[in-house]
């Protein structure tokens, strides 16, 4: 999960066939999580997190965490913004577990966006986001 973006992009954009095309697909086939839980999955290993770990941290319920993890279900993005505030997730990591689960990524120009970037970027607990987000008035992540 190190190469950047953009490397990737100007690599595919200057691909000049279906030849080409198929080679760079196959180098990327198991290189990127395809899904929510094994990104999450990817993330705790890195951290030397549990699932237990981040279940307690997020304060999301028990049962949930497992669903969510064995891809069974789909958290909202109060969901993942809490499950990444758990996990310590650097800003990329969370924006990136919203675009994997296809949830708006935090937006610098939205108030209690915002304030949860602000949080993240200080590594704030999930009980800290909450009080930061009722400081100003928002409702705590659900």
């Amino acid at each position: 999960m190190t190469d950047k973006t953009s490397d990737l992009m100007e690599k595919l954009q200057s691909t000049e066939n279906t030849a080409e095309l198929d080679k760079y697909l196959e180098e990327i086939r198991d290189k990127y999580p395809k899904d929510l839980s094994s990104y999450i999955k990817a993330i705790l290993a890195e951290k030397g997190m549990s699932t237990a770990d981040m279940q307690k941290k997020s304060g999301i319920d028990r049962t949930y965490i497992y669903q969510i993890m064995d891809g069974s279900k789909n958290p909202g993005r109060d969901k993942i913004i809490a499950m990444a505030v758990a996990c310590k997730m650097a800003l990329p990591e969370c924006q990136r577990a919203l675009e994997i689960a296809q949830e708006g990524i935090l937006y610098a120009k939205n108030r209690r966006d915002s304030l949860i970037i602000y949080a993240i970027g200080k590594k704030m607990n999930i009980a800290g986001v909450n009080s930061l987000l009722a400081d100003y008035g928002f409702a705590p992540l659900d």
